[in-house]
């Protein structure tokens, strides 16, 4: 994640302080918050991720925000319809980790929705993933696994599409 995609979650951009991102916090854990929203879980992943990350890099926020109108979108609402979609797909296990959404389980009946969705095949993961239309990808990156992925971001788990259950992670 960077400062863009973080702030993109909360639907941000400008000159920003501290207090700006905490009051935009608030708002998203009060309209995400899981007694609220019943993909709340999973949407809350995404927006403490996106709040522990600028409140590490706060000093940072303005210096490297974009200006391209372009590289601004809210994520926030895009994370909620994908995640409404995938939690109606029986036999779908998915995942929030970062601003991403890791899709496994049972997918290959559902793979033109997912494609409608906007999610990609991830070949060497053999996992669906879906990601902001916008994010930008860098070839020259390092190859990480998904347990990787995992490590870094941090994850509360999986969850199955039907009935909420919990997944445990396998090793």
């Amino acid at each position: 994640m960077n400062i863009q995609e973080a702030l993109n979650v909360f639907g941000l951009s400008g000159e920003l302080t501290g207090k700006d991102i905490k009051i935009a916090y608030r708002k998203a854990a009060l309209k995400y918050h899981p007694d609220r929203n019943p993909l709340g879980v999973e949407l809350m992943k995404a927006v403490n991720a996106a709040f522990d990350f600028l409140m590490a890099n706060i000093d940072k926020i303005n210096q490297f925000q974009s200006t391209e109108e372009t590289d601004r979108y809210d994520y926030g609402e895009n994370l909620e319809k994908v995640l409404m979609v995938l939690s109606g797909l029986t036999g779908v296990v998915y995942e929030v980790i970062g601003n991403w959404i890791w899709i496994s389980g049972e997918t290959k009946g559902h793979k033109d929705t997912l494609r409608k969705l906007g999610c990609k095949w991830a070949p060497k993961k053999k996992q669906w993933f879906y990601r902001p239309e916008e994010h930008k990808s860098y070839r020259n990156r390092k190859e990480h696994s998904i347990e990787e992925i995992r490590e870094m971001y941090g994850t509360k788990g999986q969850r199955k599409a039907t009935g909420w259950k919990r997944v445990e992670v396998s090793a």
